[in-house]
């Protein structure tokens, strides 16, 4: 404890009292009420962080200081009734006199949130974009050379330092009116942890602009992070409010500290254990809670049709990025190979065990062939081929999302002014309406010309021609270009890609802990979205097939 009390004095020492003129601008919170679950984090807050400033908020690990952050950002909803997960906020969060809102204050995440697919001068002329006229100032080249990051490295690629440095410095391409620092000292050495504060001073001195810029730091490292600080608050977990600890106090800070960290916070609140019968209430409103989210997920995929895109190559970006994901290269060969398989086994073994070989495959070899090519055609390649992209390519929608989600990368796009489910949602959903129908349609392909060699080399008697015309004698519809039931293919196939899409999307973008939870999330997309591919194609039987009599010929399809 003496040291930690040395160190707390050196701090002070060498700290340097900030621009205290403009107090009234800055960060001003209002009323502010948070809870998360059965806690309640905040009571009725009324502080003010001011312009100019670096504000460290303090306090031991778990008491809800990225809730508070995030709530500043705007990047928590209001009211999220999510069971163990529910957000519920009240009060008032303004910056710079202005309603705070995604977008106004610039995010320094304790992951960094880069986008690691953009390049480093990307991930700046990304953030450029969605600031205002302050942010057409800035030339990225030299804040990337002032930051010290190499822009000829690949983003993930980048050391844990330069990571850092580029997540600052994109904050700042956007000339955001606060900076916020979650925990950026977290996990790092002394030495490291000193240079990172030092990065931060520097930052603020040097890019606070014509107008200062609020700087807040959330962290429970304060020993290293003190001599930066201009002031400090203690978020206390026993009285719920923001305390402000005078300078001459800071010495102070570790006796302070000590035995909120030792504190069990749930058992502050009464109703944090919940009887048998609340357990069961809640879980039951939850269950009806889930049930209303994935109507209203449904509803935003239908929104999500319209590229409603303020930046049109960005959009267009995530879409190839997606459409790589769905029916890129391997998708294609993944597909193509499902096709061979089938179409191999389906014509193999449909003549290679028929009863009676020797008497009925000369009776029955046209009419197999026919049902072969209905079947092939109308049920058994779509149904296959709709599971294997909902366990596959939902699989990989769903991952590429949930990481997003876990690296902080959705909250990143809120603070640039990108609307997750405009530039994410809507190019995922084409994605799959282009992709289903293409792979299914790969796939039947291959499935046709394996079922052609097969039998042309099972069947050496009957050429090519004659395994043509029955094949497709089914399928051939009198007067129309098009096959037999294109239609009924087609709303199959979309159906499945719509639903897959929303399934993998809403799934990964469920709130994420640790990378266990993106995995489960990927278990639980080729659960659902195969279930539903298997539901559509069951619901479409019933009226795909209703006017085909049992004993009818294939012959007669045609007609």
């Amino acid at each position: 404890m003496p040291l930690a009390r040395t160190r707390c004095q050196q701090a002070i020492a060498i700290s340097s009292p900030g621009n205290i003129d403009n107090v009234s601008a800055g960060i001003q919170i209002q009323g502010l009420t948070v809870r998360a679950g059965d806690r309640q984090l905040l009571n009725d807050v009324s502080v003010t962080f001011p312009a100019g400033q670096i504000t460290l908020v303090v306090g031991p690990s778990g008491v809800g200081k990225s809730i508070l952050l995030r709530t500043i950002a705007g990047l928590l909803p209001r009211n999220r009734p999510d069971g163990e997960e529910a957000i519920s906020i009240a009060g008032d969060v303004k910056i710079n006199g202005q309603q705070a809102s995604a977008g106004d204050a610039g995010v320094v995440f304790q992951s960094f949130a880069l986008f690691d697919e953009l390049s480093p001068l990307g991930n700046l002329r990304y953030a450029k974009a969605s600031g205002g006229k302050a942010s057409r100032e800035i030339e990225l080249p030299m804040l990337l050379e002032k930051l010290q990051v190499p822009a000829n490295v690949p983003t993930s690629r980048l050391s844990g330092g330069q990571r850092q440095r580029l997540a600052i410095a994109r904050s700042l391409a956007a000339s955001p009116q606060a900076i916020l620092y979650d925990e950026p000292t977290s996990g790092l050495d002394p030495l490291t942890g000193k240079q990172v504060a030092d990065l931060i001073r520097r930052t603020h001195e040097q890019f606070r602009g014509t107008s200062p810029k609020t700087s807040v730091v959330v962290t429970h490292d304060y020993l290293t992070l003190l001599p930066i600080a201009d002031r400090v608050f203690l978020l206390n977990p026993m009285t719920r409010q923001l305390e402000e600890v005078a300078r001459e106090q800071w010495s102070s800070l570790p006796q302070r500290l000590e035995p909120l960290a030792s504190q069990d916070y749930d058992s502050l609140d009464n109703d944090a254990r919940a009887t048998i019968g609340q357990q069961l209430k809640n879980r039951t409103l939850s269950f009806f809670r889930r049930t209303t989210d994935a109507l209203i997920a449904a509803g935003r995929s239908v929104i999500g049709l319209l590229p409603v895109w303020r930046r049109p190559l960005l959009g267009l970006r995530f879409f190839w990025h997606y459409a790589m994901l769905v029916f890129g290269p391997t998708a294609c060969i993944y597909l193509m190979t499902s096709g061979l398989i089938s179409g191999f086994v389906t014509t193999y073994f449909t003549f290679k065990f028929l009863p009676y070989a020797d008497y009925t495959r000369p009776l029955l070899v046209e009419d197999l062939l026919v049902a072969l090519g209905f079947a092939m055609f109308r049920i058994f390649v779509p149904v296959l081929s709709c599971v294997l992209i909902a366990a596959r390519c939902g699989a990989a929608v769903t991952s590429d999302v949930g990481g997003r989600q876990f690296g902080n990368q959705i909250d990143a796009m809120k603070t640039f002014g990108t609307p997750p489910n405009r530039y994410l949602l809507t190019p995922i959903v084409w994605s799959f309406l282009i992709g289903t129908p293409l792979l299914t349609w790969l796939a039947f392909c291959v499935a046709r010309l394996t079922s052609l060699v097969t039998f042309t080399f099972a069947q050496p008697q009957h050429g090519a021609d004659f395994w043509a015309v029955h094949y497709h004698r089914g399928l051939n519809h009198v007067g129309h270009q098009l096959w037999r039931g294109t239609d009924w293919w087609m709303a199959k196939a979309l159906l499945s890609g719509f639903g897959i899409a929303a399934i993998a999307y809403f799934i990964g973008r469920r709130p994420k802990y640790s990378s266990s939870d993106v995995s489960r999330s990927v278990t639980q997309t080729i659960l659902w979205a195969t279930l539903f591919a298997l539901a559509v194609h069951f619901a479409f039987a019933f009226f795909e097939f209703e006017g085909i009599v049992p004993g009818t010929r294939p012959e007669d399809l045609v007609k």
